[in-house]
């Protein structure tokens, strides 16, 4: 347990070494400024699901309670929008397209100035979404859910699969990542969703890498898998809590976040648990 929090941690995002920030139950938001790790006061007791933002002053988090948060460099204040469905997943390409899903098989787009539901064609619950100018907008969720956005609808992407998928991170619109239960890891070559073993049944929460050749995964029991190839290889997490976000700046520079405040490093060589 850190001594920061004793909260569950449930993402983590930033924009450099010095400025990386995370979220997690009771409200909950730690930032780190290259030196320590301080609290910051978010005026509620939200869970913060998801982040996402263009810079440390343009910054967005989305709660389960139906809440956006948004952080100005300066404050966190909640966006004035209606009450959305308890909310997990937030991406965007830039600051003027962003994408929230929710419960229900609800997604919402920001234009820049105001939040609009958009058509899905599902009720199925969404868990995480990923996008980049290149590849356009995916989300995932509950029932094998893997919808693509086309224009102002989405697309369902057909797989015989009904795992319930947690995280996605691409590198482009031929190779992209997706995670789930029951130890499920996909990967999407822009023409079909192919099923990758993996030789384990724990849940995968979240998936993410500094480059196509540095992949990895995390989930239950403190489990972390990095991508060797075409193969998932378990590595020593030091650490039994689940694991349920992961992000970082490079290949030595890395952190995994998750139950009862804990919160790992990667140095390059190894995941070690900050104090």
């Amino acid at each position: 347990m850190s001594s920061l929090t004793s909260s569950h941690l449930l993402s983590v995002y930033g924009f450099s070494e010095s400025e990386v920030f995370i979220g997690g139950a009771e409200g909950t938001i730690l930032k780190y400024d290259g030196k320590e790790w301080n609290k910051m006061e978010t005026g509620g007791r939200w869970t913060v699901k998801d982040m996402w933002g263009t810079g440390p002053d343009n910054l967005f988090a989305v709660c389960t309670d139906g809440k956006i948060l948004h952080y100005n460099g300066q404050e966190w204040k909640p966006e004035d929008t209606e009450n959305f469905p308890p909310m997990s997943g937030i991406c965007g390409i830039s600051g003027n397209e962003i994408y929230v899903g929710t419960r229900l098989g609800k997604i919402a787009r920001f234009d820049g100035s105001e939040w609009k539901y958009m058509k899905t064609n599902t009720e199925v619950d969404i868990a995480r979404l990923w996008g980049s100018p290149e590849s356009g907008m995916y989300a995932v969720g509950f029932d094998g859910l893997i919808l693509k956005q086309e224009g102002d609808t989405w697309r369902r992407l057909t797989i015989n699969s009904n795992a319930e998928l947690y995280g996605i991170y691409g590198f482009g619109p031929d190779n992209i990542y997706i995670v789930g239960s029951d130890g499920m890891i996909y990967r999407f070559n822009g023409n079909e969703v192919t099923e990758m073993p993996t030789r384990t049944g724990n849940f995968f929460l979240d998936v993410w890498g500094p480059s196509e050749e540095f992949v990895f995964a995390v989930g239950d029991e403190g489990m972390i898998m990095y991508l060797d190839g075409d193969q998932w290889t378990q590595i020593e997490s030091n650490t039994e809590e689940y694991l349920t976000g992961i992000w970082g700046t490079s290949e030595e520079n890395m952190y995994a976040v998750g139950d009862n405040g804990i919160i790992l490093h990667w140095d390059g060589e190894d995941w070690k648990e900050i104090e």
